[in-house]
């Protein structure tokens, strides 16, 4: 193991904080798979691990390219975002499927990556898009 030089989680730029529909728009936009619920905000993370050899060791980075985080207080099970309305819902139940939705789960984490995130917002690091 001594041959391996692990780095990360390493943020690249702020986080960036949305009110609920401008943060859907850009989780659709981006074509997320998936939101991370941790600690009353629901989390949209972009991230790679890039690797190389350096001095004669294996070095691993992980890298957050993107971040960006919505305040919604309790967890729910889905965000939904219906297209022809320009809405976007946070829920535990999906009720009517349409042809215009958009439904990204939402799962609960306290992974090293939003930790990491968390850590940065918590300093007051993170840019606010808020109103």
């Amino acid at each position: 193991m001594d041959r391996v030089l692990y780095v990360g989680p390493v943020i690249l730029d702020e986080p960036e904080e949305f009110s609920l529909s401008e943060f859907t728009r850009q989780a659709v936009a981006m074509e997320a798979e998936r939101l991370y619920y941790s600690n009353g905000r629901v989390y949209f993370v972009e991230y790679d691990t890039v690797h190389g050899i350096i001095d004669g060791k294996l070095v691993v980075v992980e890298l957050i390219g993107y971040s960006s985080f919505v305040t919604v207080g309790e967890y729910r099970s889905w965000i939904v975002y219906y297209g022809n309305d320009d809405l976007a819902e946070y829920v535990n139940k999906i009720k009517d499927l349409r042809g215009d939705m958009t439904i990204i789960p939402v799962l609960r984490t306290h992974d090293r990556f939003i930790r990491k995130i968390e850590e940065q917002i918590n300093e007051g690091r993170f840019r606010s898009f808020v109103e």
